[in-house]
């Protein structure tokens, strides 16, 4: 939300309606410079002019044809039903409705605030539990994988080297079993 800025007493939240006031007081003072207090029927003329021409459109202004009605009402010389009644082309109620639109629309925002929040929360917890899973079965694995008996990536180098070991041990101890029979059969 924009500062708040106050004019003659009005507040005003947009920077726009600031300068809008600004150069309305300043039309009223040269009105009000201008203008014969004393001759009501001239005075009538300016209310009307200022009416029909819409020059005044933020309270401030209101407030200046607001007392120049009144003024206009308590002279006799004027009949009530010359003086025109000030239009108000801002709808209150629609700007009323807006006002609630925007609150209720406020709130909905936070109450999906806070349900995204809850909802970021627990799914946090879920991920961090799924997580935690997932790395102790790649542990598990691993720890499955070291301990098997058949070649893999991990062991290949390994269990290769172990089978020729036994291999040559085989061809070592059947060698030495055929020199054995070879020595006996040379005996007999």
């Amino acid at each position: 939300m924009a500062n708040r800025s106050v004019i003659d007493g009005f507040s005003f939240s947009d920077d726009a309606d600031v300068s809008l006031a600004s150069s309305e007081i300043e039309k009223i003072k040269f009105i009000a410079g201008k203008m014969n207090m004393d001759n009501p029927k001239g005075v009538l003329a300016v209310y009307d002019k200022l009416i029909t021409s819409g020059i005044f459109v933020t309270p401030v202004g209101y407030e200046y044809l607001r007392t120049l009605q009144n003024y206009l009402y308590k002279c006799k010389d004027i009949p009530d039903d010359a003086v025109k009644e000030i239009p108000v082309p801002v709808s209150y109620t629609r700007a009323l409705n807006l006002r609630s639109e925007e609150r209720d629309e406020k709130l909905a925002s936070e109450r999906q605030m806070r349900t995204f929040r809850k909802t970021f929360k627990t799914e946090y917890k879920v991920s961090l539990i799924v997580n935690i899973i997932l790395v102790l079965m790649v542990i598990a694995m691993f720890i499955i994988t070291l301990k098997a008996d058949n070649p893999n990536m991990i062991n290949y180098r390994t269990a290769i080297l172990n089978q020729y070991s036994e291999w040559e041990q085989e061809l070592n101890e059947r060698e030495t079993a055929i020199k054995q029979r070879e020595l006996e059969l040379e005996k007999e």
